[in-house]
C-alpha cells in the first residue's frame, strides 16, 4: 500500500526529494495532487508516495528535507552574492511607494538595492 511522504510540494521540490530517496535505496512515486487548475484539471502540486514499508527507511531523508525546505535562505545581493546586506534606513519617498509592504536592503560590497 502506498503512503504520502510528503505532500504540497513544487515539481523542483519533487524532483529533489526523489532522488534523494532513491540515493537513499527507497522507491517512490511522484504524483500531481492539491487544488486543481483552471482549463486542464491537474493539480498543481505534487505529492511523494512510498511503500508502507519503507517509511521508517525514508523517514530521516524526508525530515531533514522537510527541515531545510522550511527553514528561510539568508539574505543575498541578487547582484554580486554577498551574504547579509543590511536594511536601508531611510529610502527615499518614491522607494517606500514603489517598495510598499516589503523592506528595501542594501549590499554593502556592491552598493545594489533591492527588496527583500
Amino acid at each position: 500500500m502506498l503512503t504520502p511522504a510528503a505532500q504540497y510540494l513544487t515539481y523542483a521540490e519533487a524532483v529533489t526529494l526523489y532522488q534523494q530517496l532513491q540515493a537513499a535505496g527507497v522507491d517512490a512515486l511522484v504524483k500531481t495532487g492539491g487544488p486543481p487548475t483552471f482549463p486542464f484539471g491537474e493539480g498543481m502540486y505534487y505529492q511523494l508516495l512510498i511503500e508502507e514499508a519503507d517509511t521508517a527507511s525514508a523517514r530521516a531523508t524526508v525530515e531533514a528535507f522537510e527541515q531545510q525546505r522550511t527553514t528561510p535562505a539568508a539574505p543575498r545581493c541578487p547582484r554580486c552574492g554577498a551574504p547579509d546586506p543590511v536594511p536601508v534606513s531611510r529610502p527615499a519617498w518614491w522607494k517606500r511607494l514603489f517598495y510598499a509592504g516589503t523592506t528595501l536592503h542594501k549590499c554593502r560590497s556592491c552598493d545594489a538595492e533591492f527588496p527583500r
